[in-house]
């Protein structure tokens, strides 16, 4: 997470508490280690969504019915387990979270957090419900069921996590507020529907491509036609996409087959393939075009990129 980061750091019951209440809504902390450490990375995209990051070595937190009538936002936490793992209950119901869980709770009403294993890490989208701008009924649907389908698995929940994760650098902007919006509608959205459900937005939709593209690299014949395809958008969609970021989606998914290539060019296990193996492996179709894109990309000839190591 990179985008105008604030970093607080907390060694003490009361000091957790007045971090956690300032970044996201007033609670009630309990339940820590004796030499208690909490880290909270967090940043504001705009005055109705918060992304953080947050690592502590086990607590516990609760948003009372008291604390929750005195809310003043609609907000939802979406938040991603990375690592323990622990139990969140809201309206009368209780779900676990191990590594990959997803879930959303509303923060006006009352919930509880049970952090308390050791090593807890989660990622933490706070947004407001109506800037999402979905039914209510999936909303409160979304809400009930607490877990998100298939959590950090399902390709949507892996876009909206990838993203928040390497916001881009320097001040927040209105425009990676809009992407990161419009990746958790996505992800709420899909956990309904049966089919692809396509980001709004030109950065949602190039963030989602790009994950696609990098799930996919090697797989042979892969083309632009079929991408465009698979998210439903017309191909000059699809280049549209990426022609406000500078770049085409074509070249990206080579540039991803060379950073393939290059690594299983210096892999010990891969030693017994020749060159032009590893070349197919990585999803080029003949040796020539791999070689070219390769010197261009790398400054030098495979067998040479190999035989150095890759230094």
């Amino acid at each position: 997470m990179e985008a105008n980061v604030e970093v607080l750091e907390a060694e003490s019951a009361d000091g957790w508490e007045s971090v956690v209440s300032g970044c996201f809504v007033p609670l009630r902390c309990a339940g820590f280690e004796p030499a208690f450490a909490g880290r909270m990375e967090h940043v504001a995209l705009d005055d109705r969504l918060s992304v953080s990051l947050v690592t502590t070595c086990g607590t516990s937190a609760e948003r009372t019915a008291r604390l929750a009538r005195r809310a003043e936002a609609d907000d939802v936490h979406i938040s991603l387990q990375r690592s323990s793992h622990g139990t969140v209950s809201a309206d009368g119901r209780a779900t676990s979270v191990r590594p990959g869980s997803v879930t959303i709770y509303a923060t006006d009403r009352p919930y509880y957090l049970d952090y308390s294993w050791r090593d807890q890490q989660q990622h933490i989208v706070q947004v407001s419900r109506t800037s999402l701008g979905l039914p209510p009924r999936m909303l409160e649907a979304a809400m009930a069921r607490l877990a998100v389908p298939g959590g950090a698995s399902s390709s949507s929940a892996r876009n909206l996590f990838s993203y928040v994760r390497e916001l881009p650098d320097g001040p927040a902007s209105s425009r990676v507020a809009d992407v990161t919006r419009d990746l958790a509608r996505v992800m709420i959205r899909s956990s309904f529907a049966d089919g692809v459900v396509v980001p709004r937005t030109s950065g949602g939709l190039r963030h989602a491509v790009k994950e696609y593209l990098r799930q996919n690299a090697t797989r042979p014949g892969l083309d632009m036609d079929q991408v465009a395809r698979q998210h439903f958008v017309s191909r000059r969609r699809l280049y549209q996409a990426f022609e406000q970021a500078g770049q085409s989606p074509a070249a990206f998914l080579r540039a991803e087959r060379l950073r393939v290539a290059a690594r299983l060019l210096t892999d010990p296990r891969q030693a017994g393939r020749t060159v032009e193996q590893i070349g197919y492996a990585a999803g080029f179709e003949d040796p020539t075009t791999f070689t070219r894109a390769f010197r261009r990309a790398y400054g030098c000839a495979p067998r040479e990129w190999r035989a150095a190591g890759g230094a």
